[in-house]
């Protein structure tokens, strides 16, 4: 049950479906039993259909129960002429989708990467059904300086009133909240901005351009990084897209919150280089396919 806000029609509907999918394992033993009793009796028509109904079944199973509990990391490599290896995670979004369990595994996998800092850009919450400093407790154990800002799921739009509850945690398991300021590592600087659903993501707050220390800007939504002057900053980082978390072939790009055609990974139309993730949880349905969590790790020469 939400921690934050009270139970409404649509809070309720995604509780029903993430409980109620439960019930495709029952189903698919019951077809399963019917297929295996039955097959040599059906003729090609009743075959078939039942051939669609369990594959559907099956890749319902793996959409809903296995891929949102992946974990992969993928490297890539960008040459923008500095020094850098940071690991980029966004949209966690801790809450009825996703538990303090899998942050913890999260967490693990990053303590054993070789990296500068750790960026989280945004989205940390989605409905939190216990206090969020409980939620994002595993975060304490990381080895590396975390960098965060904040995302429209944290900042009260469109999501429920958890912005001051998601600083103070933060603050409390020694993440950096970011927004609004920098912070120098290893001959290079990384800048925060806030959102932009919540109009936070001002660009006078970013430090003047200096060519001997290079700017990475860390923003949940990547259309801030249109508002950049060619050369503001070296690379922007961002989430926001999910992949469109559920990655049907040209259907999933009809769901990406983006006024520019962001999807996930490096992108170079706008001003500046945008690398955007396809994060870590899952809105909406408790679902992803074709699209497991992921940790970017950028090795930037």
């Amino acid at each position: 049950m939400p921690h934050y806000e009270p139970l409404d029609l649509i809070l309720a509907t995604k509780l029903f479906i993430y409980w109620s999918s439960w019930l495709a394992f029952p189903y698919l033993a019951w077809l399963s039993f019917r297929v295996f009793k039955n097959w040599s009796d059906w003729d090609g028509l009743s075959k078939a259909t039942a051939t669609i109904f369990l594959a559907g079944g099956l890749l319902f199973v793996d959409a809903r129960f296995i891929e949102p509990q992946l974990l992969h990391t993928r490297t890539t490599v960008l040459d923008l002429g500095f020094k850098a290896k940071i690991a980029l995670i966004s949209d966690i979004h801790l809450g009825i989708y996703k538990s303090p369990s899998y942050l913890k595994k999260v967490v693990a996998r990053l303590n054993e990467l070789d990296v500068d800092a750790v960026l989280i850009s945004g989205d940390l919450t989605y409905h939190p059904d216990r206090p969020i400093e409980e939620l994002l407790e595993p975060l304490r154990q990381s080895r590396h300086v975390i960098l965060a800002v904040l995302g429209n799921h944290d900042e009260e739009r469109p999501g429920p009133p958890v912005q001051n509850a998601t600083k103070s945690a933060l603050a409390k398991h020694g993440v950096i909240l970011l927004e609004g300021r920098s912070l120098d590592i290893k001959g290079y600087a990384v800048a925060g901005l806030g959102d932009m659903w919540a109009e936070k993501d001002d660009l006078s707050s970013l430090p003047k351009r200096n060519k001997a220390r290079p700017l990475i800007a860390l923003m949940h939504n990547p259309d801030t990084a249109m508002k950049f002057a060619r050369g503001d900053v070296a690379l922007a980082v961002a989430g926001h897209t999910h992949g469109g978390q559920i990655r049907l072939p040209y259907l999933y790009k009809k769901v990406i919150p983006t006024q520019n055609p962001f999807d996930s990974g490096l992108h170079g139309f706008a001003p500046v280089p945008v690398f955007v993730s396809s994060g870590l949880g899952e809105i909406s349905l408790p679902m992803r396919f074709l699209n497991p969590p992921i940790i970017d790790v950028l090795h930037i020469r």
